[in-house]
């Protein structure tokens, strides 16, 4: 989004998703749902980053081959993340001496929201088939590391994280297609509720700006 305004910017983050650009509850964003692999996409662009920032001190570079067990994890609310996954995929390594061979993986994909939803690598070692680390939400097919830091997660409840109203409310946000004319009145919308947002900024900085500057006239000898 380089070259646009913080508006413009504001605009983007509030209707249109990250990963991929497309308008949020629009047919476009919807098959793009309905086709993509989104949990590969993740993991392979975040290997990239570890592979960007680890690989120039020596350390070997990692290539998904399969992602054998994923596990999505909700902690609920007052966490300072929104949600992370554990995952066991297999990679091809190669270090630098050139050699190369298969391992599996244990990982923990953590996603926090700021103004856009945001992934980090949090966890990433390598697995025997028999480590059993602890864990209160995945299942014995997935591996965890017996000497790493990662969540556990909290002990699953009978009880449900949340209603069906809530899901519906949820799903009526985020993924409900919408006409054009829905579309066009949400931006309209979304661009009203920010220049309030901006006009209000500018009206409390005007508290402090006009009497400094009519202090400096003043000064100056201009103002009586």
């Amino acid at each position: 989004m380089d070259g646009l305004s913080s508006n413009e910017r504001a605009v983007r983050n509030a209707l249109y998703w990250p990963h991929d650009g497309t308008r949020k509850n629009s047919a476009e964003a919807f098959a793009a749902m309905a086709t993509r692999r989104p949990v590969q996409e993740v993991v392979k662009a975040l290997l990239d980053k570890y592979n960007e920032e680890n690989v120039p001190l020596g350390d070997p570079s990692y290539e998904l081959k399969d992602i054998v067990s994923y596990e999505p994890c909700f902690d609920g609310r007052g966490q300072p993340y929104r949600s992370y996954s554990h995952l066991n995929m297999t990679v091809k390594t190669k270090r630098a001496d050139g050699s190369t061979c298969d391992e599996l993986i244990f990982a923990e994909v953590t996603c926090t929201i700021d103004e856009h939803e945001q992934y980090a690598l949090t966890c990433f070692c390598t697995v025997e088939p028999d480590d059993n680390g602890p864990c209160n939400v995945c299942g014995d097919e997935m591996k965890h590391p017996v000497k790493a830091d990662y969540k556990h997660g909290l002990a699953r409840s009978p009880i449900r994280c949340c209603s069906y109203g809530d899901a519906d409310d949820l799903y009526d946000k985020l993924v409900t297609v919408r006409d054009e004319a829905w579309l066009k009145a949400e931006e309209a919308r979304v661009r009203h509720m920010l220049k309030e947002v901006d006009e209000a900024i500018k009206k409390d900085r005007m508290k402090y700006v006009v009497p400094a500057r009519r202090q400096m006239l003043m000064l100056l000898g201009k103002l009586e």
